[in-house]
């Protein structure tokens, strides 16, 4: 789990199962990574206000990650012009 955290350092979408919080947290900035513990950072946000937290916590707290690859609009007209773009840019390749 510690070369993977690592590898992850720096990089948007990841999610991490944190067994003490019994859920995910979602959209973690992993900041520092040792051979016990994981630093990231996260945002929650209500109704009234947002709050951004910093926790460490030891890695067998760790239990899962994910990351999220790819994010498709349901809208049919925004997925067209994603697609559109998409494809110009393989183009250009």
């Amino acid at each position: 789990m510690e070369n993977k955290l690592k590898e992850l350092m720096g990089k948007p979408n990841v999610w991490l199962y944190v067994k003490s919080s019994n859920g995910w947290i979602k959209n973690v900035e992993i900041l520092e990574v040792n051979h016990e513990t994981v630093t990231f950072r996260y945002e929650h946000e209500s109704e009234v206000e947002s709050k951004v937290w910093e926790k460490t916590t030891r890695l067998e707290n760790i239990v899962e990650v994910d990351l999220r690859v790819l994010t498709v609009p349901k809208d049919k007209q925004q997925s067209e012009n994603m697609r559109q773009r998409l494809t110009r840019l393989l183009e250009q390749e």
